[in-house]
C-alpha cells in the first residue's frame, strides 16, 4: 500500500509541475540627464512581467528596482521583434551630500531577437520614468517629469 500511495504521489507532482524556462542576464545603459548604471534582469517566459535590480556606483551610489508588464511582443519577421509596456521603478540614492528615494511609473518600447536556438536574448529598449522624488530626507515630495532610461542588454536562457 505504501507503494502505491507513493506512486501516486510522484504522478500527481509530475502532473501539477510546469515547466517553464528562465531568462536572466546583464543590462546596461545610460539615462539621459543621469548616469551610466548597470542591472541585472529577470524574466520567466510564461509571463510578460520583466525585473531588474539596478546599481549605479558613481558617487552618490544608487539602488533601484523595476517592474515592468509587457503589454505585447509581436515578432518583426522570425525571431526578432518588439515590445512595449508599463512598470514600476523606484530607488535609492546615497551619498556624501545627497541622498534621495524615487518611486514612479514607467513606459517602455524596445526590440529583442533571439539567437543560438533560444538561448540568448539580445535587446534594446528605453523608458520614460516619470514620478515622485524626495531629496535629501525633505518631506516635500518633488514631482519629476522622468528620466529616460536606454537599455542594451542580453538574457541567457535555461
Amino acid at each position: 500500500m505504501k507503494k502505491l500511495f507513493s506512486v501516486l504521489a510522484v504522478l500527481f507532482v509530475l502532473g501539477t509541475v510546469n515547466v517553464f524556462a528562465l531568462g536572466i542576464g546583464p543590462q546596461g545603459g545610460y539615462a539621459v540627464q543621469g548616469a551610466p548604471s548597470g542591472a541585472l534582469t529577470l524574466k520567466v517566459d510564461s509571463l510578460p512581467c520583466v525585473f531588474a535590480i539596478t546599481a549605479d556606483f558613481t558617487e552618490p551610489v544608487a539602488l533601484g528596482v523595476t517592474a515592468d508588464w509587457w503589454v505585447a511582443n509581436p515578432k518583426i519577421e522570425g525571431t526578432w521583434g518588439y515590445f512595449y509596456g508599463l512598470g514600476l521603478a523606484g530607488s535609492v540614492t546615497v551619498g556624501e551630500n545627497a541622498g534621495a528615494i524615487f518611486a514612479g511609473g514607467r513606459a517602455l518600447i524596445g526590440t529583442n531577437i533571439f539567437l543560438l536556438n533560444n538561448f540568448i536574448e539580445l535587446y534594446l529598449q528605453a523608458a520614460w520614468q516619470p514620478g515622485v522624488s524626495i531629496h535629501n530626507g525633505g518631506v516635500t515630495p518633488v514631482i519629476t517629469k522622468g528620466a529616460f532610461p536606454i537599455n542594451l542588454g542580453l538574457r541567457f536562457w535555461f
